[in-house]
């Protein structure tokens, strides 16, 4: 069944569905630890060729003296970090241990990379058992870099690609929901659309860290 344009019942069928639209892009938003849920449990473990290069030279999202620090805070999962790897003494030394590795880590001559305190020569793990999540997620995210030749590297690139596809999707949706504004439409549907950009706009601002304005 249809109705004409300007009818109550078309009107009332549009609100509905763009308040529906809202609450599932807010829902997005919200939900963004689900995501991250969604996507450790869907990663392939498989993949993993167990030549123990992420675990032999890795580095952090924050500086030696910032984990520390947080650590000293009470967080958990510097606490478990610096439980599990240690620092090299110098970038000289992390470049001896595998120079490919470090050089694959954007602006690596200013980061500090760090060595398992456990893993043998056969790259078996003695905790395995009971490794903190640090390890056990790993790698935690699609933008996570990961030791050239990995075998997650196409796995994540398909990830990403997803993601992008997503925010490039919504940006899309954003800029016909702005020309409708410009329209002949009730100031009830204007409110509506103004919060659906609003909602896309925070969704598409999580990704900024990951350069999601070139998308």
């Amino acid at each position: 069944m249809t109705f004409p344009k300007k009818s109550k019942f078309y009107k009332n069928a549009i609100y509905n569905l763009l308040q529906r639209t809202i609450d599932k892009y807010a829902s997005y938003n919200i939900n963004m630890d689900y995501t991250q849920k969604e996507f450790l449990e869907s990663r392939p473990q498989r993949l993993c060729k167990m030549c123990g290069k992420c675990c032999r030279v890795l580095t952090a999202s924050i500086s030696y003296e910032e984990l520390k620090k947080s650590a000293e805070a009470g967080d958990k999962s510097s606490i478990e970090f610096l439980d599990t790897f240690e620092p090299y003494p110098s970038l000289e030394d992390a470049l001896k241990a595998d120079e490919k590795t470090v050089k694959n880590i954007p602006d690596y001559q200013n980061r500090t990379f760090y060595r398992c305190k456990h893993i043998g020569d056969s790259n078996l793990c003695p905790r395995y058992e009971v490794r903190y999540d640090v390890c056990r997620f790993f790698p935690s995210s699609p933008w996570a870099v990961v030791p050239p030749e990995c075998g997650f590297e196409g796995w994540l690139f398909q990830q990403r690609e997803f993601h992008k596809q997503h925010i490039r999707k919504l940006k899309e949706e954003a800029i016909f929901y702005k020309a409708k504004l410009k329209t002949n439409i009730s100031e009830h549907e204007k409110g509506l659309y103004e919060q659906l950009i609003k909602k896309i706009n925070e969704r598409v601002k999580l990704y900024d860290k990951y350069d999601s304005e070139k998308w």
